[in-house]
């Protein structure tokens, strides 16, 4: 194993690949066959002799941690998530036995947390590992490339709500990825997938997911960007091409004008599109009307039944993020419709999507937060609180406080799963903060050691190590030292 290496960068044509995709696959350069095939002795005797260690894999296998240090794989986390991502602290090994039957197609939710409105913008991403060589009879995991935007896929969705033709088929096609030891597969969280049946009679498919997050906007590239391809137009990307043109300028730190190069045919097309049956059709008639400043047509969109169109034009309207007017529409909106549970969560998302352009709502977030009665809007106010950076002190302190009082408020009984969801929220927006979060300090400590849920201990900790102060740092020590798990410790060695 050759020691740690400066990162290698993905370039502009493979960032383009992944926000087309949805997928990219990676080869390590630091780790051989040796290593690959030493992770594999070893999960294959965890699982049999203790089973699976769920979100305990990588203290029970430290040895893991040298495939996200790797040149390739830290490159491209870096490139896509910015400088300072995050290992998430739901971690699993997958495992498909022989006889195993194919998965469904899903999208995984949030560690079974519900999450309706996801991320277009590149957020999260998933890192799957394979310590084999995997064969399309050993049951590889498949997927479906350019399915990460879709609200639904019509695989996903045959019991369910769906807007699509029943009569057509999706021009989708999957793969299923077979590949050889050592194989890191880098998927945008939403990516449609499953795993397949294993047709072997004694052969085990073992994979290692983990998930990464986040933690700064993008104010500028962090992959090996040519500024000469700054305005890449996504023409090569079909219906995904106003999406992916969005994602591209946000990532790139990228402010572009308002577009008016359009004809009221145009507009009109794009209106009646909202309603066809494909969803990638609608989605690019949704962006195409927001990157056009038709955005009261998709607000009225949000007052919709059905939660198909609203979640569409929810994630369209992100991309006015430089359109003062659409943001003050937004506002007006909110302010009256903040006991409308659907219209209010969707409103709150697309501020916390925007980020720094939408630093005019938090007084009205904040109030929504401590005024409303749903657990799903004050955690995408909460996620808005992290993702909308203030500087000036005043300010700071109006948001710490409201984060804290979230994240102390650890005494609801309707919806306990939702509630935590809402505090482990809260703890990750602070994480966000980094020092400027220094007077949640308390509040973090009380929920490290007291806190019933397990991501909510995990944020707290992450937002405590970004705080970084000599205070803090001491908090983290002690608590790990605490909760140090030893990966020799088994059922069969007690000591």
């Amino acid at each position: 194993m050759q020691a740690m290496e400066t990162p290698l960068l993905l370039t502009d044509k493979q960032v383009q690949e992944f926000l087309i995709n949805g997928y990219l696959i990676l080869q390590p350069i630091s780790l051989d066959r040796n290593f690959h095939s030493s992770i594999f002795t070893e999960v294959q005797s965890i699982f049999q002799q203790d089973g699976n260690p769920g979100n305990n894999i990588l203290p029970r296998i430290p040895q893991l941690q040298y495939v996200f240090d790797d040149p390739v794989v830290k490159g491209a986390l870096l490139s896509l998530l910015g400088s300072n991502y995050n290992m998430q602290p739901h971690r699993h090994a997958h495992t498909t036995r022989p006889g195993t039957a194919d998965q469904t197609w899903h999208k995984d939710s949030y560690f079974g947390y519900r999450k309706l409105l996801r991320h277009h913008q590149i957020r999260y991403a998933m890192v799957m590992y394979y310590p084999q060589d995997t064969t399309i009879e050993m049951g590889p995991t498949a997927l479906i490339p350019r399915s990460q935007y879709d609200v639904e896929h019509p695989e996903m969705y045959s019991h369910f709500e769906t807007l699509e033709d029943p009569n057509t088929t999706s021009d989708d096609h999957d793969i299923s990825l077979v590949c050889t030891a050592g194989t890191v597969v880098l998927i945008h969280y939403d990516i449609v997938h499953r795993g397949t049946a294993n047709i072997t009679n004694r052969s085990h498919r073992y994979m290692f997911k983990f998930q990464f997050t986040r933690l700064e906007e993008p104010t500028q590239p962090t992959w090996n960007h040519d500024p000469t391809n700054a305005s890449y137009d996504a023409a090569d990307a079909g219906l995904l091409q106003p999406i992916v043109k969005h994602v591209w300028n946000w990532m790139i730190g990228r402010v572009i004008p308002l577009q008016e190069l359009t004809t009221d045919q145009d507009i009109n097309t794009w209106k009646i599109q909202l309603s066809d049956h494909c969803g990638k059709i609608r989605l690019n008639a949704a962006y195409n009307l927001a990157l056009n400043n038709e955005y009261n047509i998709l607000i009225q969109q949000l007052y919709k039944n059905k939660a198909i169109p609203r979640f569409e034009a929810a994630y369209a309207l992100t991309a006015c993020r430089y359109n003062k007017e659409a943001i003050d529409e937004l506002q007006a909106v909110l302010a009256r419709e903040e006991n409308n549970e659907p219209i209010a969560y969707c409103i709150a998302f697309i501020f916390s999507e925007m980020g720094s352009a939408a630093l005019d709502t938090l007084p009205l977030l904040i109030h929504v937060i401590e005024k409303s009665h749903s657990y799903l809007v004050k955690q995408y106010c909460c996620e808005a609180l992290g993702t909308i950076q203030v500087n000036e002190q005043h300010n700071i302190d109006t948001v710490v406080s409201c984060l804290t009082n979230v994240l102390a408020d650890r005494d609801q009984l309707k919806d306990l799963k939702d509630a935590s969801h809402m505090r482990f929220t809260a703890a990750l927006s602070l994480a966000k903060l980094g020092v400027k979060a220094i007077q949640a300090i308390p509040s973090l400590k009380e929920a490290l050691y007291l806190d019933k849920n397990r991501y909510v201990n995990a944020n707290a900790l992450l937002a405590l190590k970004r705080i970084g102060t000599d205070e803090a740092l001491k908090i983290v020590l002690h608590y790990l030292e605490m909760s140090r798990w030893c990966a020799k410790t088994t059922p069969a060695s007690l000591y």
